[in-house]
């Protein structure tokens, strides 16, 4: 291929301040600092929201810049009232409805982050959209898309979200198989979960792992001062670095723990439990308190690197009693840095620690409680533990590897966007904004693009105007129609297909003008779009059958 990857856009608008993002943004920042470093020929556009936009600037270099996409004003004023709405509804809805209304409410979250804007990485022309957090929001038809899988925890244990929040993440991986030219799973375990639910052709999707066990090693100087303030003696303590969603099981680990000083556990001992605070670390901290294990279970919030690389050196081992992992990075950067670690016997556990870790299973506290005691008591053992951890840490330390295996990953996908018949810009209920795109396939056939308009008679605006584009330049004089009347169009497709741009105006939000509760911006309704060919078949764009 002569043309090459010139810019490429990465979607960062989820990533939030602080470590609320778990390992995720970790792995991201990573990659994308090495991409950086060694593709100089490369421009990287960052795009971000406004929470995080200026603790991003670390990554700012000389082809690499942040660019703030999503309004905080509107984000801030209508995300959280959506979300309201829908965790109201969605559970009193039949299956079939409450995925409409996941798709209108994933369409409402992308027209926000747009900002109105139709056509962002064609402006800036970027050849390829890296969704490093799954959701291809920003996508149009044509450009080259790369989404991570990170796992389907939300399929396995839905009891853990609300109800809308497993709509929204069905419906982020759905538009994920849906849009991406192709995708990546961080572990053999995610790929096979992605396929298995995504009905996905083992093609489509690609394992590239986690290659960071040496993102948190300790410096030689090795800083104590963050023991002396957790009043933690080196040798004395298990640590658990990870944040508190509730698959991450502190409540079982809380229970073994509690046995296992009943036990017997030396009484010095001490259980450190890392991560960002919140409404789940206070309810832990007060059953700690319960369990009179107060003096003897420390929350230190979230650490920096450097902290979290002292407290692993020094720890008696790490205790991982996960019940669900897409891949399990800090049990890999413990193993790097010398500990002994235990962990779940589950998901991608197993194939990322095979035999270089304690396995127990999660849901059983004696398990974990013979964990715990043989890091503590079990010196043979830990001597072994530690010297296949480091042989394991080994096939996951080449940073330089993973980013050229993504690199390698990109370059498939700019050589095989998809080119097939797609519709981007319009909600499920018909209704539009500003602008459509359309990407309309070659075919050996004649075809047209054929399209139906409508403009319901009560909208404040008396007519309206579209204006058909083609690669940056109009088509044709623009269509004008008013109020309570359709307007039609039929547009030629040559041979090679061709992407269309369609922008209609004026617009128009509902709430503004006393019409219910809708903050969208809206023009009209598109009632019917198709791509028709000569031979009498046509495949229809819109309107689309709901499908899972």
């Amino acid at each position: 291929m002569n043309k090459k990857i010139g810019v490429i856009a990465v979607d960062l608008t989820p990533v939030l301040p602080g470590g609320e993002n778990g390992g995720a943004k970790i792995f991201v920042l990573e990659l994308l600092s090495r991409l950086a470093e060694m593709k100089v020929d490369t421009q990287f556009i960052l795009l971000t929201q406004a929470a995080s936009h200026e603790e991003l600037a670390i990554m700012d270099s000389v082809n690499m810049r942040r660019l703030m996409v999503v309004d905080p004003v509107e984000k801030n004023r209508f995300q959280p009232h959506l979300q309201g709405i829908a965790s109201k509804i969605l559970p009193y809805l039949p299956s079939r409805l409450r995925r409409l209304v996941s798709r209108l409410g994933y369409q409402l979250n992308k027209k926000l982050k747009h900002s109105g804007t139709g056509s962002l990485l064609r402006d800036m022309q970027v050849d390829l959209l890296f969704c490093p957090f799954t959701a291809p929001s920003y996508f149009e038809s044509g450009i080259a898309t790369v989404c991570t899988i990170y796992d389907l925890q939300y399929k396995t244990y839905p009891e853990f979200f609300t109800v809308a929040d497993v709509a929204n993440r069905d419906r982020t991986f759905i538009e994920a198989c849906r849009r991406a030219t192709v995708l990546t799973a961080i572990s053999d375990y995610s790929r096979d979960s992605a396929i298995a639910h995504g009905n996905l052709e083992p093609s489509q999707i690609r394992t590239i792992y986690l290659r960071m066990a040496q993102r948190i090693a300790p410096s030689t100087e090795n800083d104590n001062d963050v023991l002396n303030r957790l009043n933690l003696a080196p040798q004395r303590y298990l640590i658990y670095p990870a944040n508190f969603w509730k698959h991450k099981n502190h409540e079982m680990l809380l229970t073994a723990f509690a046995m296992a000083r009943h036990d017997g556990l030396a009484e010095d001992i001490k259980l450190v439990c890392t991560g960002a605070p919140g409404v789940r670390q206070e309810w832990l901290m007060s059953a700690a308190h319960s369990m009179s294990l107060s003096d003897h279970v420390i929350f230190p919030g979230y650490l920096p690197n450097a902290e979290l690389a002292t407290l692993m050196a020094n720890c008696t081992g790490v205790v991982f009693p996960s019940l669900y992992e897409g891949f399990g990075l800090p049990v890999i950067e413990a193993m790097a840095a010398g500990v002994p670690v235990a962990c779940s016997n589950i998901t991608s556990l197993p194939e990322v620690a095979v035999d270089a870790a304690i396995l127990f299973d999660p849901r059983v506290p004696t398990q974990i409680v013979q964990a715990m005691v043989a890091l503590v008591e079990d010196k043979a053992l830990r001597t072994q533990l530690i010297q296949t951890g480091l042989q394991r840490a080994a096939e996951f330390s080449d940073g330089e590897r993973m980013a050229r295996e993504y690199w390698e990953l990109f370059q498939h996908a700019f050589a095989n966007v998809k080119h097939e018949n797609m519709l981007t810009g319009a909600y499920a209920d018909g209704w539009i904004g500003r602008c459509i795109t359309i990407q309309v396939a070659p075919s050996l056939t004649k075809q047209t693009l054929d399209l139906q308009f409508t403009a319901p008679e009560w909208l404040p605006q008396k007519c309206f105007t579209v204006q058909t584009s083609q690669g940056g330049k109009n088509q044709g004089s623009p269509v004008v129609f008013e109020r309570g009347n359709n307007a039609t169009l039929s547009l030629p497709v040559e041979a090679s297909g061709g992407c269309f741009e369609i922008k209609i105006g004026p617009a128009f939000i509902p709430a503004h003008s006393g019409h219910g509760d809708d903050h969208r911006e809206l023009s009209v309704i598109l009632q019917n779009c198709a791509v028709v060919y000569a031979d009498g078949n046509y495949d229809e764009l819109f309107p689309e059958e709901v499908t899972l």
